[in-house]
Parts: structure tokens; sequence; C-alpha cells
């Protein structure tokens, strides 16, 4: 007798969302399981941060459906899909500058996951928590205008956890980053995975795809054009003539 499958812990069915008749997503399926860690990639314009605006209910959809652990999430307000444990981070930070980065994470730690209602005292303390999971401690005190961008993104991260989510959207969080940073920005991700945290994530920075990803979902023109083991779709001749490139194509050959 074979066994019962798992429920995913997202999945999306046929996802579409129109700006002024154009489907920036178009027909989006693919499921995320629980404690996975999957990378979105494709070129500039394909529907990547849509989609998770779609996910994450800052978008609403034009037809298809979008299931949390079962149960379809799909016109929900952002706030209360947050409520429900699904984080995520935007490519701008807009930190609250007039705060520290302690009080900032705070703030992700009053307005989390319903079940985990927590007072000043609390938010305060998991908020030192995060930072140290991000590698912020050191800086918990400083105020927002003396990070540094680095500094910032690690704080947009460490936001999001601190609102305790079982699944994290992380839109583009190396970009700009330099090799030492993004090597360390790797660390972050695999710390925050570590926790038991599911992760989705956009990145153009293909080392980090293979580097941490167990998945890649290729989009191109609101579709998924590939998906599968990153080392498979990254060498796969629709992806590197859509999104990846000739130059891309000759390392592979030499490699």
């Amino acid at each position: 007798m074979s066994a019962v499958a798992a429920t995913p812990q997202l999945e999306l069915r046929g996802v579409t969302k129109r700006f002024g008749g154009v489907a920036a997503v178009d027909g989006v399926n693919f499921e995320v399981a629980k404690g996975d860690i999957v990378g979105i990639i494709g070129p500039n314009g394909a529907g990547k941060t849509t989609l998770l605006n779609c996910i994450s209910g800052i978008h609403h959809l034009d037809s298809g459906d979008i299931r949390w652990e079962g149960a379809s999430i799909a016109g929900m307000a952002p706030h209360r899909i947050a409520n429900l444990g699904i984080g995520r981070t935007f490519q701008i930070v807009k930190p609250f500058g007039s705060m520290t980065a302690r009080e900032n994470v705070a703030i992700g730690a009053l307005f989390g996951s319903a079940h985990m209602r927590r007072g000043m005292k609390q938010a305060f303390a998991l908020a030192d928590e995060v930072l140290e999971l991000v590698g912020l401690k050191a800086k918990a005190d400083q105020p927002v205008s003396a990070l540094t961008i680095p500094d910032r993104k690690r704080l947009e991260v460490a936001r999001a956890v601190a609102t305790r989510p079982q699944l994290l959207l992380l839109d583009e969080v190396m970009a700009g980053l330099n090799n030492v940073e993004i090597d360390e920005a790797l660390e972050m991700v695999r710390s925050v995975h570590a926790t038991g945290v599911t992760v989705l994530l956009i990145e153009h920075v293909m080392r980090v795809i293979v580097g941490v990803c167990r998945r890649a979902i290729v989009l191109d023109s609101g579709r998924v054009l590939a998906e599968g083991e990153p080392e498979v779709v990254l060498r796969d001749e629709r992806v590197i003539e859509a999104y990846l490139g000739e130059r891309y194509a000759k390392r592979l050959k030499s490699s």
C-alpha cells in the first residue's frame, strides 16, 4: 500500500495576475514542501516579484488559487497572511529610520504570527535573538542611518524573521552585494533555514541558487519555463537562451 503524499505547505494553482490586460504572472503552478528551500530565477520583467506580491496578499489574483497548508489564502489581506506564518522581505529596504536596529526588529516581533503574540519585553528579547542569528548583534543599538547597505539588507531579513514565519519569502537580498558580502548573506540564509523555516527566494546570483536551493523555478514572461534541481535547470537550453545568455553557456562548456 503506497503512502499518502503530504499536503504541500504552499501550493500555487493557475495563478494569474494582469495589469492593464497584460499578464505579469500567467497560469503559474508549483508546490513548496515544508522545510524546503526553493529559488525563483528569470529575466527582469518575468513576474518574480509580482508572484511574491500575490503570495503575500499585496496583489489580488485575476484567476487561480494559492493554498497554504491545504486552505485557500487567495484574496486575504497581507496582515492576515502574515498572521498565518508567511513573512517576506522587499527589494527596496525601508527600515524605520528614526529607530535603532533592535527597535526595528522588535516591531516585526510585535506584528507576527497570530499564535505568537507578545509584549514589549518579549519582543525585544526575540529581536536580540534574531539579530544574533543574522549577524547584527554588535550593531543592535546603532541607528539605522549608521548601517551599511549590506547591514540594512540583514536588518530587512531580521525584521521578517522576527515575525516568526513558517515560510519566508526573500526578494533579492543579495542584490548589490560584493562577493564577500554575498558569502556572508548565504550563511545568513542557511542559518535562518536551519531553524526550520521554509524559504522561497528570488535571486539573480547563480551561485546562491546552486549554493542553497534544493530546487529552482524559472519564470519567463510570467510563465514557468523550467523547474527542477538547480544544476539541471541551469543547463537547460531554454533557460540559457531566455535568461542566462551565451557567456554563461560558454562557461558551462569550459567547466
